[in-house]
């Protein structure tokens, strides 16, 4: 990987973060926030949520049902700090940061569920993710009856049993909906939060950036054969071809029965050129 990327100090924070017992998702997401902007946030985000944590928690006191509990989340998000799905400009990178979520009071699904999370855990209604595809949502429950599904990204909304199962049905999964509700790791929520700046960044031509992207998903997922490939493409456009063809041989060897390998290596032959060259 890049030696200067991986200098950086928000990077170290980011392997610190991994590096805990659990996972702490918050700090890590910062951290790739941080090096991304070259702006270090942390302090400012972790005040402003034990602000909005204590003026929650007097509202909480004195709920009785995990119901009152996640309609009175709900109303103090949504309502009063006034936080919403970004559905105007869903694909712009702001979305996809936390510190510029909290800031701005929008986002993308995850960044607002993970918000949810840290907030409501905060008062102590324990949350997880559901890393459904196309859709992160949370998910609360009593331990007796169907978990509460609730859609940060639409206000709060809570989804029936029902409407989840029609969710993945026109997704194309057949898994049933209790496997899906099973809660992710904090790896894969980190994960998924890197691919998605991975692709904006690809889409906008921005390699550097896409680079440094992939380079911390691959420090949670080392093997993965996708990222392993593109990264070695990111490479190629960023003018370090031996380090690119590293990475798409590499690719030929974890998946040499892909669809794309034909091109993959062809790609790489044109990098070779330019290393003798």
């Amino acid at each position: 990987m890049r030696i200067r990327a991986l200098a950086h100090p928000a990077r170290h924070g980011y392997l610190r973060a991994l590096r805990l017992p659990t996972p702490d998702v918050i700090e890590a997401i910062l951290c790739i926030a941080w090096e991304d902007q070259s702006r270090d946030s942390r302090a400012l985000i972790y005040d402003t949520l034990e602000a909005m944590t204590g003026a929650l928690l007097p509202q909480i006191r004195g709920k009785l049902t995990l119901a009152e509990k996640i309609a009175t989340i709900n109303n103090f998000l949504f309502v009063e700090q006034e936080f919403t799905g970004n559905q105007q400009e869903y694909y712009h990178v702001n979305n996809s940061y936390f510190d510029q979520v909290v800031i701005t009071k929008t986002g993308l699904p995850i960044m607002l569920s993970l918000l949810y999370i840290a907030l409501a855990q905060r008062v102590g209604v324990i949350c997880h993710g559901v890393a459904f595809p196309g859709h992160f949502m949370v998910q609360c429950s009593d331990g007796v009856h169907d978990p509460f599904v609730i859609d940060p990204f639409r206000s709060g909304r809570v989804w029936s049993m029902a409407e989840c199962a029609a969710y993945l049905i026109q997704q194309g999964v057949t898994t049933p909906v209790s496997d899906m509700l099973i809660p992710p790791t904090p790896y894969l929520v980190i994960g998924r939060v890197l691919r998605n700046l991975k692709g904006n960044y690809v889409a906008q031509s921005d390699f550097g950036n896409a680079a440094s992207a992939i380079e911390r998903i691959l420090i949670l997922d080392p093997n993965s054969a996708p990222d392993v490939r593109d990264y070695g493409l990111v490479l190629g456009r960023l003018g370090l071809p031996h380090m690119a063809m590293i990475y798409l041989e590499r690719y030929a060897k974890l998946a040499p029965t892909a669809s794309d390998i034909e091109s993959i290596r062809h790609h790489a032959k044109l990098l070779l050129g330019q290393v003798v060259s």
